[in-house]
């Protein structure tokens, strides 16, 4: 660099002497509050920027609410207040909601015309009932049919008259079973019911017989006649009794003897529509000696 002569360079210190001067002159002791009223400033120009940006979305939004003839508006936008550190942030025009030119407004949260489905009403003690136009509902199966009745009638004489025979009484017993029911079935079924003095031999319409209960005058059999009656139709069997008691002079009845006719069907008993007639008691009277 080349050296400058010596009225130049005087010339250049005394402007250099001014310069100094005059900063010295200007610089003064720091204020403590500078900094505050700064960052003062600096926080009300950002929030007075986000609120006239809140402002202008509001705005926007009542204009498109005031053509929907009375609609609930939307709700709008809620500003959050930046920290004070925060840079303002710059939205563009195109992101803020501006009114639709029909006056319609945007979709929102607020529920449609159409009805959603009502739950069914209940009762503190559990759901209502099913109304009758509900469908899935089973229609109503109306009165049971009754079934087919049976009705078995069994007809004897109230005593018969036993005679002295191989050193014991003997005697016969016909009964007829009727068949006044409908409903079908697969054989007789007999309870039997005898002094124990007494013993039954059946013809070949019933047998199959087992004790099912005995007492100090009595035993119970339960038989099975292997031929059943028609509907509207009768049969008649016939009894042999032998009592075994040594014949002596004059008379004398011995009671207990009870019969009782019933239908089995697949190994049940039905239910008699009439059980009054199904049952008849015999009085043995023994003669001669």
């Amino acid at each position: 660099m080349d050296e400058l002569d010596p009225p130049a360079a005087r010339r250049l210190d005394a402007a250099f002497a001014d310069l100094r001067n005059d900063a010295l002159d200007r610089v003064v002791a720091p204020n403590p509050d500078t900094p505050r009223r700064i960052a003062y400033r600096r926080t009300r120009n950002r929030v007075t920027a986000v609120g006239t940006l809140a402002v202008a979305v509001v705005a926007g939004s009542v204009v498109g609410i005031l053509g929907t003839n009375g609609a609930k508006p939307p709700d709008g936008p809620v500003a959050n207040t930046p920290s004070p550190t925060a840079a303002p942030e710059t939205v563009p025009p195109s992101a803020l909601p501006s009114a639709s030119p029909s006056g319609s407004p945007s979709p929102s949260a607020t529920p449609s015309g159409t009805p959603s489905p009502t739950a069914p009403h209940r009762t503190p003690d559990g759901p209502a009932p099913t109304r009758p136009d509900d469908q899935g509902q089973a229609p109503d199966p109306g009165p049971k049919e009754p079934e087919r009745p049976t009705d078995l009638v069994l007809t004897g004489p109230a005593e018969v008259t036993l005679t002295p025979s191989n050193g014991r009484y003997a005697g016969t017993l016909q009964l007829v079973i009727r068949n006044q029911g409908e409903q079908p079935y697969d054989a007789n079924g007999l309870i039997l019911v005898q002094p124990l003095e007494a013993e039954t031999q059946f013809d070949s319409e019933f047998g199959g017989c087992f004790y099912t209960d005995q007492d100090t005058r009595t035993r119970t059999s339960e038989c099975t006649g292997f031929s059943k009656v028609p509907s509207g139709g009768s049969q008649t069997s016939t009894f042999a009794i032998t009592v075994d008691v040594a014949p002596t002079p004059g008379t004398r009845t011995i009671d207990g003897y009870r019969l009782t006719i019933r239908s089995n069907l697949n190994g049940r008993f039905l239910t008699d529509e009439t059980p009054g007639n199904n049952t008849i008691t015999v009085r043995l009277r023994l003669t001669g000696g």
